[in-house]
């Protein structure tokens, strides 16, 4: 990703009308977020009571660390985002428990080098946040999360992939697109031509940077990222929970 890029899709997300609705348009835009975080807490093989160290990759306003947190809640966890004000908004949801959470600026092409003393990681987790990143920088990234996993640590993926098949890939949008409208109708009363939907989600992907992968590709990349296991633990449409065991 060149540079000018990078700090396009930065920019995006460190806006304050961007973080100051993000949460309320996630359930519009994403209403299966509250079930991704809900797979991956039950999936993680872990004693509810353990002193775990975990990394959240993407911490945006904290949604994923706090159901983590919820679940263990010895846990601590290394909270990295490349937004500030989105630092600023987890800080708040996270406010009774500041001193699990270690917050720390940085962008993911930036975090092998800004952070090479890290180890020992119970699990390293994202929400959607990945898709923003180029196949060659996903390995990259991929292989660091190896690196600082303990043997048989866990790496969970909750994000969006695109179809390779062209009919598939417009249904899956179509009804994208129609879940948009019946929630922004019925959450927020607004009604909203599915054409003018469509055409804002565009825009919006190119501002943001969306750059997401085929599913398959991505579970290729934490195989060649040398994990032991890659596997999708559940899909719906253009959205999955995937991951790998070191």
């Amino acid at each position: 990703m060149g540079k000018s890029v990078l700090r396009e899709t930065v920019y995006a997300f460190n806006n304050n009308d961007t973080v100051a609705t993000y949460d309320f348009d996630m359930d519009v835009w994403h209403p299966n977020r509250a079930k991704m975080a809900s797979i991956v807490c039950e999936i993680l093989p872990f004693n509810k009571d353990g002193n775990l160290k975990f990394l959240d990759l993407g911490v945006g306003t904290g949604y994923l660390s706090r159901r983590i947190i919820e679940t263990f809640p010895n846990a601590t966890i290394i909270a990295i985002d490349a937004a500030e004000l989105m630092i600023e908004k987890a800080q708040i949801r996270l406010q009774d428990h500041l001193k699990q959470v270690t917050f720390k600026l940085s962008t993911f092409q930036e975090l092998p080098d800004k952070e090479n003393t890290l180890s020992n990681l119970d699990a390293v987790i994202s929400s959607f946040a990945l898709h923003h990143l180029y196949r060659e920088e996903k390995l990259t990234l991929f292989k660091y999360i190896r690196s600082i996993l303990k043997p048989n640590g866990w790496f969970f993926n909750c994000d969006i992939f695109k179809t390779a098949d062209a009919v598939l890939e417009a249904r899956f949008r179509y009804l994208h697109h129609l879940g948009i409208q019946q929630r922004l109708k019925r959450i927020k009363d607004i009604e909203k031509p599915l054409d003018l939907i469509s055409s804002e989600l565009a825009e919006k992907e190119k501002k943001d940077g969306d750059h997401p992968l085929f599913l398959t590709d991505d579970l290729q990349v934490l195989t060649d990222a040398g994990f032991r296991t890659a596997e999708c633990f559940w899909k719906e449409y253009r959205e999955a929970v995937y991951g790998g065991v070191k």
